[in-house]
């Protein structure tokens, strides 16, 4: 059974803003999640169970959650990978109290 993938006009604009090379591999590795949400090449975030991320062209990043109830994917973030990402989208790991 499929799963519905869901682009927000914010996601849409960082697609557009993507090399052109970059953007139609983007756009396949996002469509291809209608069918399998946690591809081989994806790991999920530590913490976060139901997010997760796969590496494009070594330097630019796809976030996304999977809502297995709605079978359901929703494109959080496609883009360069940047050392606050995971901040900015409120997925950073929790800090250790015992450092």
């Amino acid at each position: 059974m499929r799963y519905r993938v869901i682009l927000s006009k914010a996601i849409r604009r960082q697609l557009s803003r993507l090399p052109g090379n970059v953007r139609n591999i983007a756009r396949r590795q996002i469509m291809s999640l209608a069918n399998q949400p946690r591809p081989g090449n994806a790991k999920e975030l530590e913490g976060h169970p139901e997010h997760c991320r796969m590496w494009i062209m070594g330097r630019f990043r796809l976030v996304w959650h999977v809502s297995e109830d709605e079978r359901r994917v929703d494109i959080l973030y496609v883009g360069p990978k940047s050392p606050e990402l995971y901040a900015y989208l409120g997925l950073g790991r929790a800090e250790d109290d015992d450092r």
